[in-house]
């Protein structure tokens, strides 16, 4: 064995029981914690009556869940060591500053590792660790908030360490060769999405650690690894402002509940707790207080019913167009419809001590003074200008003055002499030469200018503020989505999506920039993907044309056309085939072809349809192509691919992103005829 292979494994055995002793001591501590937590519950329990007798029944609470919340950071911490232990670091970094002569072992891994005062692993976000992601062999610098520090990198090397045991390692001049990308990539897929920390790219790094802009828009072709920048950021800012911000302040505004099971492991393998998060469908929920249509029902909708009247109202209704219309309508026919009267009320206790608000005032701080607020801020300013001055003169306390506010806000909202939502959208409809929507459920289209409109007149009944937020798949939104969500939030923000991923309408480089302006965002483009084998990303770009792409060199079988009278047992002998795979989709254009074709294998495959989020668990899936959105899988089978089912633009979208789940295996299978585009896409091969 060479020396430096006993030097690596040393340091290794070194770095293993350093973290063994930290565990060992969290043990102590929390069994400790834990025994003093259990006591102080079983005398809560035995000497309730006497400690309530006594008034001391809220301090007793509030020690035993500072106990609780004791427990839980232990439990925590050694979870996370624990799993450090299995594999403390993933790369090393020797480097030299300027200067010195003696170059520094840097190893990296998910956290630091400390020995005493000695660092033994840099935490992958740390200043330093920077310099793996982002330099070859030769100079490089790193960066903290008080100077650059500039020198020579001349080694990189990059391990593979599990359960303790170093399995292999190898040196290179590149930040991720092919090679160990291959590696990480030529894996079955998991029911959930892991940390890519050992394998993250230059590109994604950037975007990752930047310091530059607060609010980022990320547009990626798919597998370039959006979601996973995009969680990756949001464990490097827990750790850059670890004092100030935790994962309870960051949200992450989900596609829907499978997605969010999806990405649920990646932050606790950082050793970060999961974010806050929610979907667009329960806001809408908790503020409108109606049943609302899915996304996944609308496309459904649409790709059965294939109305162009209905495409045609989407298109519009997806327009930076609809939003400068509906703000319009806000701003000068809602707002201007504000008409005051002179209000008059007694101050003291004679006829003359009276304080009057004329006309004239309320409209001068209305139309003036708050021009420009929603109409909701400026009714609650004019209310509290008006409510102190009472305030003042009669010494109201807190409680009064709240009282007295909330009676101005009413009259104020009456000087307005239409303020129902539903009613006020309606209208705005019909000037758009819309027709109504029909029924008590809202559509999935109208229910962010429906918000919009409430927001403007009332404000929001939730709290929904955040210190970051984080809003995925951006192309399923429209413009005054993202116009509300602007509202909502006003912290910094990365958004990211695929304009060519949008199913129901067609997007541009124009619509990307109108985006990146109001949103204020910086606008990143990844171009490279990594997900599926190059056949098969070549195959699904082919289909609509996209090119300037790059792809990891990860070759595999072609996509296959297959031609069948019997769809089922061609699908099962598929299956039967790729039995070596963890998870094998069968990706339906809508519900209704997926639940007959879920008649049709009933008894013949075991298969799970895809609905809640413990479903992925299954190796077999069947799903329509809006649930699958975000998701991947090893092995992807879209049947009843004909040109008849694949025949206009919309479903040639929903071609692309069902093949772009797919890793390592892609089949159409056909009765007839295969759809132009899938033929289109091979000959273009």
């Amino acid at each position: 064995m060479a020396t430096f292979e006993i030097e690596e494994i040393e340091f290794l055995n070194k770095t293993i029981k350093a973290l063994i002793k930290k565990i060992d001591g969290i043990e102590i501590k929390l069994a400790s914690v834990k025994k003093d937590f259990d006591e102080a519950k079983k005398t809560l329990s035995d000497d309730f009556y006497y400690i309530d007798k006594e008034g001391s029944l809220g301090q007793t609470y509030s020690n035993i869940s500072k106990m609780e919340e004791r427990v839980n950071s232990l439990s925590h911490e050694h979870h996370k060591l624990l799993m450090q232990a299995k594999s403390p670091y993933f790369a090393r970094i020797d480097f030299t500053p300027n200067g010195d002569n003696t170059a520094q072992k840097i190893y990296i891994g998910i956290s630091n590792v400390v020995d005493g005062t000695k660092v033994l692993v840099a935490d992958w976000r740390a200043p330093v660790s920077s310099m793996y992601y982002d330099f070859s062999l030769g100079q490089a610098s790193f960066s903290n908030e008080e100077e650059t520090t500039h020198g020579n990198l001349s080694l990189k090397r990059q391990y593979k360490i599990e359960n303790k045991e170093l399995i292999s390692y190898f040196d290179t001049d590149l930040t991720i060769q092919d090679d160990i990308l291959k590696e990480v990539l030529s894996h079955n897929s998991s029911s959930k999405m892991k940390q890519i920390v050992s394998s993250i790219q230059k590109e994604q790094n950037e975007i990752v650690r930047t310091e530059k802009y607060d609010n980022i828009l990320v547009q990626g072709v798919a597998g370039s690894g959006k979601t996973s920048i995009a969680l990756h950021r949001a464990a490097y800012l827990l750790y850059k402002h670890r004092k100030s911000l935790k994962s309870s302040d960051i949200i992450i505004l989900s596609p829907n509940s499978i997605f969010s099971s999806y990405i649920s492991n990646v932050l606790p393998e950082l050793g970060e707790d999961n974010l806050a998060e929610t979907t667009f469908e329960s806001i809408a929920r908790a503020e409108l207080h109606r049943p609302l249509q899915s996304r996944e029902a609308m496309l459904d909708e649409i790709a059965t019913t294939q109305s162009q009247e209905k495409l045609n109202e989407i298109s519009f209704k997806s327009s930076f167009d609809y939003l400068e219309a509906l703000l319009s309508f806000l701003e000068k026919s809602v707002a201007e419809t504000f008409t005051p009267k002179t209000l008059s009320y007694e101050v003291g206790l004679y006829d003359d001590d009276k304080y009057v608000f004329t006309q004239e005032q309320t409209s001068e701080l209305f139309f003036k003074a708050f021009k420009g607020l929603p109409v909701y801020k400026r009714i609650e300013k004019i209310a509290w200008q008006y409510a102190m001055f009472f305030t003042e003169k009669r010494h109201y306390n807190k409680e009064q003055f709240s009282g007295l506010k909330e009676r101005f806000k009413k009259i104020l909202y009456n000087f307005l002499p239409l303020k129902d939502v539903d009613k006020l959208f309606e209208i705005f409809l019909a000037r758009c030469e819309l027709s109504a929507p029909k029924g008590d459920q809202i559509s999935y289209m109208d229910k962010g200018a429906l918000l919009a409109i409430k927001h403007y007149l009332y404000g929001f009944e939730h709290d929904f503020s955040a210190k970051y937020l984080i809003i995925d798949e951006m192309q399923d939104f429209t413009p005054v989505d993202l116009y509300l969500f602007k509202k909502l939030w006003s912290c910094p923000s990365i958004i990211l999506g695929d304009i060519n991923q949008c199913i129901e309408k067609c997007l541009n480089e124009d619509y990307l920039k109108d985006v990146s302006s109001l949103l204020g965002s910086h606008l990143f483009q990844l171009k490279k993907t990594y997900r599926s084998t190059k056949e098969i990303a070549t195959f699904a770009h082919k289909l609509i044309d996209l090119n300037d792409i790059e792809y990891v060199n990860r070759s595999g079988d072609a996509p296959k056309l297959i031609k069948s009278d019997d769809q089922v047992k061609e699908i099962v002998d598929i299956v039967k085939e790729n039995d070596n795979f963890a998870h094998i989709a069968i990706v339906c254009k809508c519900e209704k072809e997926r639940d007959e074709l879920a008649k049709a294998l009933k008894g013949k495959l075991d298969f799970k349809v895809i609905k809640e989020a413990e479903d992925y668990n299954n190796k077999v899936l069947l799903t329509t192509c809006a649930t699958a959105k975000g998701i991947e899988f090893d092995c992807v089978i879209v049947p009843n691919a004909d040109a008849d089912n694949y025949a206009n633009s919309l479903e040639k979208n929903i071609l692309y992103v069902s093949s772009t789940r797919a890793l390592h295996k892609l089949f159409f299978i056909y009765s007839s005829t295969p759809s132009k585009f899938l033929n289109k896409a091979q000959n273009k091969v």
